[in-house]
């Protein structure tokens, strides 16, 4: 039974939250793509999960553009070739992301307009169409790679709604939604890249509904090789876009978000502004823990968090290297 379930809904989310392809009698990501200032009626769950952008002032759903050029560049097998790809690289890129940054930071030229009875519609400026039809633009929104934290959410609610709620669902690519309202005991590595190399700093313990999102600037398998790209000179590409200019950006190597009251992708959408910066900002932290979102992050062997609850276990030790703790206060 959960089985059918658990797969029948793996299933809808996949068309749902499609950006490449449209299937009969689904109205899903691409098909708002392809009818620009026009009603449609969708999807309760890709309602809930597109609502979540507006609610929380966030824009990065608009960079559809930058997603599609940047996707490219993980398939580079060279440095010569990220020249096409990479703003930092190329002048040209660099302007082109600038301008689609522009139209998706501005509500003026684009903005998802939310509607009764799960009807939406995509608002796109004459000017934001006549500029993408001269430069082959079809995709305005894009989940991107924030689309797991909106399918684990949807999938949790189909499971939950029949009842199935003892266990925890969780993406290969750092998102986690747990539904058991029991008291029972569950764990969550925190991670940490030291020396190259990614090193299990130390084990959190849980209780109880939980959402927890992990942001990292690096592999953890080769399975993964299409969301990072590592350059000779050690630096590193993702696809976590700044909104104000389509470059990349992280603030440390690696930041955990929970909540026990907001799904995945709500956690994710709070945590964005703190993690795609040039460096992380402690109070930013702080106003998070406030609002009901904890954060992880280590540095310098040091696992800062900001929940006094907190239990970690297992702190990484070894004859050179001496993980410890410390609370983020405000």
């Amino acid at each position: 039974m959960v089985t059918d379930i658990y797969t029948d809904a793996c299933q809808k989310a996949f068309r749902l939250f499609n950006s490449d392809q449209e299937y009969e009698d689904v109205t899903n990501v691409r098909t708002i793509n392809l009818h620009p200032n026009e009603v449609l009626e969708i999807d309760e769950g890709l309602y809930k999960a597109l609502a979540c952008f507006p609610d929380s002032g966030r824009r990065e759903l608009y960079l559809g553009p930058v997603y599609t050029r940047y996707d490219d560049l993980f398939f580079c097998e060279d440095d010569s070739q990220l020249v096409d790809f990479d703003p930092r690289l190329n002048e040209a890129v660099r302007q082109e992301y600038g301008e689609i940054a522009a139209f998706a930071g501005d509500a003026q030229a684009i903005d998802l307009e939310l509607l009764e009875n799960n009807r939406i519609c995509l608002r796109v400026s004459d000017h934001y169409l006549a500029y993408a039809q001269e430069n082959g633009v079809d995709r305005f929104i894009d989940f991107s790679w924030m689309r797991n934290a909106f399918v684990a959410d949807y999938l949790a609610d189909a499971l939950a709604a029949e009842g199935f709620t003892k266990g925890t669902l969780s993406s290969y690519d750092g998102f986690t939604r747990n539904l058991d309202v029991r008291e029972t005991d569950y764990s969550f590595s925190i991670l940490d890249l030291w020396d190259q190399a990614v090193c299990p700093a130390a084990t959190m313990h849980y209780q109880g509904p939980q959402s927890l999102v992990t942001l990292r600037d690096y592999p953890l398998n080769d399975s993964e090789r299409w969301r990072f790209y590592e350059l000779k000179t050690g630096e590193v590409r993702t696809l976590y876009l700044d909104i104000a200019d389509g470059f990349c950006r992280s603030a440390v190597h690696s930041l955990t978000c929970y909540s026990t009251d907001q799904g995945c992708g709500e956690t994710l959408l709070a945590m964005l502004p703190v993690y795609i910066a040039d460096g992380l900002l402690p109070e930013e932290l702080a106003r998070l823990a406030e609002e009901g979102v904890q954060s992880i992050y280590c540095q310098d062997r040091v696992i800062w968090h900001t929940d006094p609850a907190l239990e970690l276990e297992g702190l990484f030790t070894r004859e050179d290297v001496q993980y410890t703790e410390a609370l983020l206060k405000p």
